[in-house]
């Protein structure tokens, strides 16, 4: 049984390590972020561009990639994985505020203990891991990432906002409950997602596929072949209903990724590295961050697989959930948790320098991290 297990390991191996794909979708990245990096060096880029792209990012690209990856036809399949992702979202939130804290009890100075046990638990999700696993592992596994994310923002703007700045829910105008919720579902992420996870779930109203006043031929652009069947979409279908929209939006969504690398190389290239390399704290986090979080959520995903697969259940968690989960826990620091101690003035030089680094590392973190998730794509255990 070992014998088999190992030859099926190495073939799975090999197939990742020689597929033309994958190393294409590294290279994009890495090569991308250098060229954002010495752009910036050189001073072609201007100062400020970094942040520029951010803005181009998450308030019109993003959005448009959220919305229009719903644009598909709606399986049971994939309601249940979105509906997955949306309670493991919540329950491994959960569990990485408290694993931070437990990971980072050894250090005396408790408010490094609690600015690090932050950054830990909330990466750089929306910015630097949804455009990498849009164009690495495709729509579904981005779909997924949308659901994970819904739990990171309703904690990122309300746990960690509260921990960071040391007071209480309702304490100040930023804190209370109506502006909380403003921050949460106000963000056009939030709301593109939404927005598309509604349009895709009516789609599975009865007689969404067949011919009734809501439905639209697919072909009515056109006229349908002879003998051709004649294929039916709900109205709400904007891919087919209105083309023209939604091939403007998917290109600006498509440009998220190429955007999101260049604003990172931009980053990289406009601060001294030397100096935040000195900060022991920084490569600590990294190393954790980028390598030890994602085993401990991929090791927690596969306990959950056993035991459903063992209970009856088999098929309870996708492999895109598993790559987006991976590729969500990764990452640096959020840019948001980042800039809390910046304001407030809690281990602000340790932070930026613990986002610097970890940006750095999580570049061979990306290729390491791809490599494993598509070993364990071929592999199976997780249904496609």
């Amino acid at each position: 049984m070992d014998i088999f297990a190992a030859v099926s390991i190495s073939d799975n191996i090999a197939k990742a390590m020689s597929s033309t794909s994958l190393w294409t979708a590294i290279a994009k990245t890495i090569i991308i972020i250098l060229l954002g990096f010495f752009l910036t060096k050189l001073k072609i880029f201007p100062q400020g561009t970094g942040k520029t792209l951010t803005k181009v990012v998450m308030n019109v690209a993003l959005p448009c990639l959220a919305f229009t990856s719903f644009m598909v036809t709606f399986t049971t399949s994939g309601g249940v994985d979105a509906l997955v992702n949306f309670i493991f979202g919540f329950v491994i939130y959960i569990i990485f505020i408290f694993l931070g804290r437990a990971i980072f009890l050894w250090i005396k100075d408790p408010t490094k203990r609690l600015v690090l046990s932050v950054l830990f638990a909330f990466g750089s999700t929306t910015f630097f891991a949804q455009p990498l696993i849009s164009a690495i592992f495709g729509k579904q596994a981005y779909n997924d990432s949308n659901m994970l994310n819904v739990a990171y923002r309703v904690f990122l703007y309300s746990y960690a906002y509260l921990a960071v700045s040391g007071t209480k829910i309702g304490q100040t105008p930023e804190t209370s409950f109506k502006a909380t919720m403003k921050k949460i579902f106000l963000n056009p992420i939030i709301i593109a997602t939404f927005a598309g996870l509604i349009l895709w779930v009516l789609q599975a109203i009865p007689g969404s596929y067949e011919q009734n006043w809501w439905t639209l031929r697919t072909d009515w652009l056109a006229p349908v072949a002879t003998g051709a069947e004649i294929k039916y979409v709900p109205f709400w279908r904007f891919d087919v209903s209105l083309p023209w929209i939604h091939q403007t939006a998917a290109v600006l969504g498509g440009l998220s990724s190429p955007l999101v690398w260049l604003a990172i190389g931009c980053t990289l290239g406009g601060v001294s590295f030397k100096e935040a390399a000195l900060d022991k704290f920084a490569w600590i986090y990294s190393g954790l961050k980028v390598f030890l979080a994602p085993a401990f959520v991929l090791a927690l995903l596969y306990g959950v697989e056993a035991i459903a697969t063992a209970c009856g259940y088999p098929a309870l968690i996708s492999v895109y959930t598993v790559e987006s989960s991976v590729m969500m826990w990764m990452v640096p620091p959020a840019t948001v948790a980042v800039a809390y101690c910046i304001n407030f003035e809690k281990e602000k030089v340790m932070a930026s320098d613990i986002s610097l680094v970890s940006t750095f590392v999580a570049i061979p973190g990306i290729v390491f991290w791809v490599l494993i998730l598509t070993v364990i794509a071929a592999s199976g255990f997780f249904p496609a």
